[in-house]
């Protein structure tokens, strides 16, 4: 009767697993599909997604790397919020400067400039903040020799203009002039959401005196103009366009070159003439989504892909 009575009990035990594992089991693939294929559905879609983007890549010649990252959680548009049509009416003000203009009478073949860390904008389309606060932190470092992290989401939450998670431009460097300043990282720490200014007064770090496009704020500057403001200044902060192949980037030097309208912002601290090959030069660019992404955070983009470059423009102090 014992013996009965268990091997009743062990049948029970079994039906339960062979009815509960499957769901279990369907429940964690569901929840990881989710967390590392957000945006692209399950993970054989995935992985014939980008076996299918590297067979364009190879017939087009290219031999950078492109996989999963985390980056690859979101759709473009969560990320990219740069957007030319809200730049402000000021704009124009700070195009084309002559002010402390210089030349050198050689630039170097290779440099990289102050380019600080890596940062992680989230699901936020904030990238124009981060611009911002890389080009500042850059000059910064530039002047004093110091690194400072300064917040994001002071620009996100505080700026003037009404930029948020959905948009933004680079007229917001104007929310970190005298007598605004901006603010340090550690007292107004980065949330990807808009919400209320709550800054406090005693957060304050300082103020850029000024900042200027490289050019325009409607194109690409010339290379050596670029440089020229990195070499100067630190690093600049600019425009590229952004499209499945950027976003799946690994590493190696990117050098496909699509048609479409720049939508996110970057900053560029260095460059190396012979990157891409000799006499093949490509900048590099330090990114906001952290160093999952790229060669821990950085890309080398071959010049004038993607629009790289456009709107350039950088800060004083």
């Amino acid at each position: 009767m014992k013996k009965l009575m268990f091997s009743v009990l062990v049948l029970a035990v079994v039906m339960v697993v062979l009815v509960f594992a499957p769901m279990a089991q369907a429940d964690r693939t569901d929840r990881g599909d989710l967390k590392l294929r957000g945006n692209t559905g399950p993970v054989e879609e995935m992985s014939n997604r980008l076996m299918g983007m590297r067979a364009v890549l190879a017939a087009e010649g290219h031999t950078f790397q492109i996989g999963e990252n985390e980056a690859m959680n979101y759709q473009i548009d969560q990320l990219c919020g740069l957007n030319p049509n809200l730049a402000g009416p000021e704009d124009a003000e700070f195009e084309n400067p002559q002010e402390g203009f210089y030349t050198v009478e050689a630039l170097p073949v290779s440099f990289t400039g102050k380019c600080g860390g890596v940062r992680n904008q989230g699901s936020c389309g904030s990238c124009w903040a981060f611009g911002i606060t890389g080009a500042i932190e850059s000059q910064w470092a530039y002047v004093t020799g110091t690194y400072y992290d300064f917040s994001e989401r002071y620009l996100l939450d505080c700026n003037t203009y009404g930029y948020s998670c959905n948009g933004g431009w680079f007229t917001a460097f104007n929310d970190c002039k005298y007598p605004k300043y901006f603010k340090y990282e550690s007292c107004y720490p980065y949330s990807p959401t808009k919400r209320a200014c709550t800054a406090p007064t005693s957060c304050n770090a300082d103020y850029c005196t000024s900042w200027a496009y490289v050019g325009s704020s409607s194109g690409v500057p010339s290379a050596s103009s670029i440089k020229q403001k990195i070499y100067d200044h630190g690093a600049v902060t600019a425009a590229v366009y952004v499209d499945s192949y950027w976003q799946a980037y690994t590493s190696g030097c990117f050098t496909r070159n699509a048609s479409g309208s720049v939508n996110h912002a970057i900053v560029l601290c260095g460059w190396d003439d012979n990157k891409c090959g000799t006499g093949v030069g490509a900048w590099k660019l330090k990114n906001s989504w952290g160093t999952s992404w790229g060669e821990s955070g950085f890309m080398w983009i071959k010049y004038g892909c993607q629009q790289v470059g456009y709107a350039a423009c950088y800060a004083n102090y």
